[in-house]
């Protein structure tokens, strides 16, 4: 054979085996294709989707209520019965300061003296003119006598008795005159020394011996030694709604007790303007002075809601608020709005239009959106 017709062969040989692969492909696709048509009419119809379960939800009732109570704390500061910033009458120097800060004092307790050497001299000097006086006085007496007992007898003149009387007149009133003197010396004495006006406590010494107080200047500070007391600035129209003799709570470091109203001011005060009402504290109680206290009182508001835990609430837009409500007949959710108007910080008290007895997410109310149907559990 010769070499064309060879490479003839070759060629019409690879193109009959070609042509017998595609038919064998082409076949058992067709027989794929009979046998699934097969198998499908074999099943029959597809069988149903199943259902997505439903999201379990726990669930409150509306109960409406007419009102809700707030209890408002307002801060105030405990004080003393009274309070004396103590000092001399008079300015001089101080030789002796008696107490220490934070003793305790009874009434009339000697607390300071002052420097009293030039007063003692003085009133000596005084005592002695008093003397002097007297003695001149005794003269115009006698001779007063005498005078009298010769105008009896007609040996002397009327204006001889007339000038002993008034030479006794003169001297009594000079001795009147240093007596006042000494007073006013006995009175500065007095006033040399500090004494305490009621049982006290000392608070702040502000002098010591040696120094020249001026007068008025204060020495020493003194509080009553009398249970303490608490005074609270309250708004015009609760402390109205208040009376003396009155009980009301007070928190002193962390303790709840009970206080009892003494005073009420009339006037407001032109910074804060609040009254002050002063409280007497129990007994027992033992305050630290210029600490602080709060006065507790409850007040009614007048405002028709209902009770929602804080976890009911769904924020939205622009700062609202809604919750999530179930269908009365049916299982499938809604938002509601509603308005919050008060929070105790576990529950809100809410205003919105939700009848009685409607069931609304207690908890995690963004787990669920509104149409999504979900499994009601009561809590």
């Amino acid at each position: 054979m010769t070499e064309p017709m060879a490479s003839d062969f070759r060629t019409a040989l690879g193109r009959v085996l070609t042509m017998a692969v595609t038919l064998m492909v082409c076949g058992a696709a067709a027989v794929a294709v009979i046998g699934g048509f097969s198998l499908i009419a074999a099943t029959g119809d597809p069988a149903p989707g199943v259902a997505a379960p439903k999201t379990s939800v726990g669930v409150i009732s509306v109960e409406l209520a007419p009102g809700y109570t707030v209890t408002r704390r307002f801060i105030g500061q405990i004080e003393a019965a009274a309070r004396t910033d103590l000092g001399f009458e008079l300015g001089g120097r101080i030789t002796e300061v008696l107490v220490e800060e934070g003793d305790v004092v009874a009434s009339g307790t000697v607390l300071a003296r002052q420097d009293i050497s030039d007063l003692i001299p003085e009133r000596a000097a005084l005592r002695a003119e008093l003397a002097a006086l007297a003695a001149d006085a005794e003269l115009a007496r006698l001779t007063l006598a005498r005078s009298d007992a010769l105008t009896e007898r007609g040996f002397s003149s009327v204006a001889v008795q007339d000038e002993a009387r008034l030479t006794l007149a003169r001297a009594e009133a000079g001795m009147a005159a240093i007596r006042a003197r000494i007073a006013g010396v006995d009175v500065r004495l007095e006033k040399s020394v500090l004494i305490a006006p009621y049982p006290a406590h000392i608070g702040a010494r502000r002098a010591d011996p040696g120094q020249t107080a001026a007068a008025g200047q204060t020495v020493l500070v003194l509080f009553d030694a009398a249970p303490a007391r608490a005074r609270v600035g309250l708004p015009p129209e609760l402390a109205a709604g208040l009376a003396v003799g009155d009980i009301v709570t007070v928190a002193l470091d962390g303790a709840l007790m009970e206080a009892t109203i003494r005073q009420i001011r009339p006037d407001l005060d032109r910074t804060t303007r609040s009254r002050s009402v002063v409280v007497n504290l129990p007994e027992g109680a033992e305050p630290v002075l210029g600490d602080t206290v709060a006065l507790l009182l409850t007040q009614v508001v007048d405002e028709p809601g209902f009770w929602a835990p804080l976890s009911a609430l769904r924020e939205g837009v622009r700062g609202s608020w809604s919750v999530i409500a179930v269908e009365a007949k049916g299982d499938r959710t809604l938002p509601a709005a509603v308005e919050v108007l008060h929070s105790d910080g576990a529950r809100v008290f809410l205003r919105g239009a939700l009848p009685p007895g409607a069931q609304i997410v207690a908890k995690a109310p963004d787990r669920v959106a509104p149409g999504q149907a979900v499994l009601v559990q009561v809590e």
